[in-house]
């Protein structure tokens, strides 16, 4: 597929619960570059299970031990040893194992943030939501592409928030992925999320914290990626 045959998210054709699809963030450091095109360059991406798909929103699974990809500092050192090099940093593809929580990940259409409902591992038990500001999901046949934002929003089960990584979003503009506009346009993004948090609006009043999954759905794999 190429950029060309992209299309944003939300109209049909939609795919069916239980298929499995691909979750590709930016390229670069932190998935803060442009939409993904040439899939041998470094970045991250996750193999999920669609749960629901249609105008509304994508809603998908992502289990704990689920093969992903990242991109890594060549350097060898943790993506944030260094933070005055962390946007800048020259990244390698690197692969892992998704270990942050079993999460379902809810994208509704149209919005620039998906919000992920943590469940602990083994037990199932709610820890709480988390959205991630980045940009409108676009797709092709078998995956979504969107661009990470750096600042989210944490919400705790008790429904109390507050933002995570305003400190790299500013490195983000010192460093030159953002403008000061985007920057403050990604904040204003986030005070609608606090909005909509506290009126209690969709996603947060859809239940997803009683989601079960298919016992039957196998973690997903990987696609082999292209070489250079």
């Amino acid at each position: 597929m190429t950029q060309m045959s992209r299309r944003p998210s939300g109209s049909p054709p939609y795919w069916s619960p239980g298929t499995q699809i691909m979750w590709r963030e930016g390229s670069g450091a932190l998935g803060t570059g442009a939409p993904v095109a040439d899939l041998a360059v470094p970045h991250f991406a996750q193999p999920v299970t669609v749960v629901r798909d249609d105008a509304d929103a994508l809603v998908a699974w992502l289990p704990v031990g689920t093969p992903v990809l990242r991109a890594a500092r060549a350097d060898g050192l943790d993506k944030r040893a260094d933070l005055s090099t962390l946007f800048t940093a020259e990244v390698v593809q690197d692969h892992g194992v998704h270990a942050w929580f079993d999460q379902l990940r809810v994208a509704p259409t149209g919005r620039p943030w998906s919000v992920w409902v943590f469940f602990a591992e083994g037990t199932g038990e709610f820890a709480g939501w988390y959205v991630n500001l980045e940009t409108p999901h676009v797709r092709d046949g078998d995956t979504v592409y969107t661009t990470d934002h750096v600042l989210d929003v944490v919400v705790d089960p008790d429904r109390s928030m507050r933002r995570k990584d305003e400190d790299e979003l500013e490195l983000a503009v010192a460093q030159g992925v953002f403008d000061p506009a985007a920057a403050a346009a990604i904040e204003a993004d986030a005070a609608d999320v606090e909005a909509v948090v506290s009126r209690w609006g969709p996603p947060f009043c859809d239940d997803w914290e009683r989601f079960r999954p298919d016992p039957e759905w196998p973690i997903p794999d990987l696609p082999v990626l292209p070489t250079r």
